[in-house]
Order: structure tokens, then sequence, then C-alpha cells
């Protein structure tokens, strides 16, 4: 959908397959993966922490609690910087085969011959084309995007309006992403001090501010979905197929009815276990908890075969 491959359009219109290789490792496959993977990581990482931060700010000397905070912000010091890498990677392929989407994310209505500024923030006019009441940086965009701050980047402009994504939420779910990835390098690095201070469990500053991260992986990976979903429209299969030709021809109670169902579905079934995720959160790690009961299977430890052992003589060893 975002980097079509493999593919070929039959008499009827269709596309049909031609290389399933190709339209699985499509040209956006191995950054797409390598961001999303480490996204994954640094949301696991910021509630594991969050968790951690909370019981050492009850209790300092808790072990369990220590070992949860010191893996997690270990975590988001060490995978943090990475992820900042592969989402420029990610960015500069984005720019080689979905160039509009890259001008919404940077709000580029127009192009700049000589050097494109990085619009921090601002007020993107989708009818006057233009961004409004913005905070610039001169030339960062250029610096970034194409490694030379006299380079030329093209905007919107040098596409026609139909085509163009809806920038002002591009424009704004992109920055969230960024924002929050920062805060997450800021955390590690904060952490990281506090860490070599031999402060990591006494200075509460740094575990108020994981706690207070704690749902921020969430919001960024749904930020960064919005980003490249929305960023790819007004197509379904980008520079291909437009969603409105892509439409099923359903009235409008009709996709009205499904979606009030999946809103109460989701709605119960994902808040009844946030619910539970948040007690079981608020419990403090417990010492020497019980493993399994009853037998268990035998498994051998290392690489060094264990000889078979007979289930029944563990339920039955006098007989």
């Amino acid at each position: 959908m975002q980097t079509p491959a493999g593919f070929a359009i039959n008499a009827q219109g269709q596309f049909v397959p031609v290389s399933w290789m190709a339209v699985i490792f499509n040209p956006s496959f191995p950054y797409r993966l390598v961001h999303m993977v480490l996204a994954a990581y640094l949301t696991t990482a910021l509630v594991v922490g969050a968790v951690g931060a909370f019981h050492l700010l009850k209790d300092r000397a808790q072990p369990a609690a220590r070992k949860m905070f010191s893996m997690a912000m270990w975590m988001t010091t060490l995978v943090a910087p990475i992820q900042i890498l592969a989402g420029d990677a990610h960015g500069l392929n984005t720019l080689e085969h979905q160039p509009a989407k890259v001008m919404a994310m940077e709000g580029h209505y127009q192009s700049h011959p000589a050097g494109a500024p990085l619009i921090l923030f601002g007020l993107p006019d989708q009818k006057a084309g233009v961004v409004r009441a913005a905070i610039e940086v001169p030339k960062l965009s250029s610096l970034i995007l194409k490694h030379n701050p006299n380079a030329p980047l093209a905007g919107l402009d040098t596409i026609p309006r139909q085509n163009w994504p809806f920038v002002p939420v591009v424009f704004w779910s992109f920055r969230i992403m960024v924002g929050i990835g920062l805060a997450i390098a800021a955390l590690g690095a904060i952490t990281l001090f506090a860490r070599l201070r031999g402060k990591l469990y006494d200075w509460a500053p740094p575990q108020w501010l994981a706690l207070a991260m704690g749902p921020m992986g969430f919001v960024a990976v749904l930020a960064g979905w919005v980003t490249t979903e929305v960023g790819r429209q007004p197509y379904t299969v980008y520079g291909l197929l437009r969603t409105s030709h892509s439409a099923s021809p359903l009235d409008a109670p009709a996709v009205a009815a499904s979606l009030a169902a999946f809103a109460v579905v989701y709605f119960t079934v994902f808040g009844a276990g946030l619910f539970y995720l948040l007690r079981l959160m608020s419990q403090p790690p417990k010492a020497h908890e019980a493993g399994p009961s009853g037998p268990a299977p035998v498994r051998a430890a290392g690489i060094t075969p264990a000889p078979a052992i007979d289930p029944d003589r563990l339920l039955h060893p006098a007989e």
C-alpha cells in the first residue's frame, strides 16, 4: 500500500501478484520493520519503567522494582538513539518513494530552491497552501533530508492539489511522534546520568519523569500510524488506487452500525483488560512467589541431553 511492488494489473483492472517475495520485501519493508520493532521495545520499556518507578517512589529498597526500573531505563538509554537513526533512514526512504508525504510532514506547501527551513511549529492552512505563524530554523530541513543545507526541496506546489494529503493532520501527528521520541531519548540520558552518579534509585525526579512517560510509547506509535496512513492519502495503494475508488458501496447507516458495534466491543474488552492490568501494576512485586503447582514437564538444561523420565514416576514415586 505504501511502496507497492511485485504486482501486475490484469485486463479487469485488478491487482494480481507476480512475485510474493517482491510484494513482501518491497522498498520500504526493512525501514518499516526496524522502526516498528524498535518502537515496540521502547513502548514496552516505558510501561515497565513506569511500573518500577511507581513502586520505587513508595519503597526505594524494593529489589524487584529496582530491577524493573534499571532494565527499562537501560532499554531507553540504548535503543532511543538507535530509533532516531532508524527514523531518519525511514524518512529518507519515504522521501524517495512518497515525496508528497514528506512534504506534508514538513509543512512544505512551497518549493525551496536554495535550502528549505525546518518548520518546528505552525498552523497549516490547507486551503491557502501556507503554514501560518510558522516557527522555522533556516535550511535545517534540507540539511536533514539532503545532508546539504543549500539543497533544493520540492513542495506541494509541484503536485496537483487533488493529490495532496491533508497536511494539518500529518504535520501535527509527525511532530507528536518525533517529540515523544526525543523525550524518550532525554529520559534515557537523564537516567544514565543518575546511574553514573549512583543515584538511579534515590533521585525522585527521574522516577517521576519515567512514571509520566509510561503511556507515551502508545501515543507515539498511534501518531506514527496516523502519519503513515493519512500521509498516503488520497491513495489506498500509493500512486495507483485512490481511496475514493476503493471504498465499498455501503450506505452510511450500515457503516455507522458496524462502527458503533466495533466501538462497544473494543471499549468493553480493552477497558476491562486495562483495568485488570492497572490493578496488577499497582501491587508491589512479591519475593519468593510460588511457582507452578503439580508435576511439571522435565526438561534438560544446557546442551547435554538428560535421560528420559517416566512421568508416572513423578506422580507415584513410591510405586
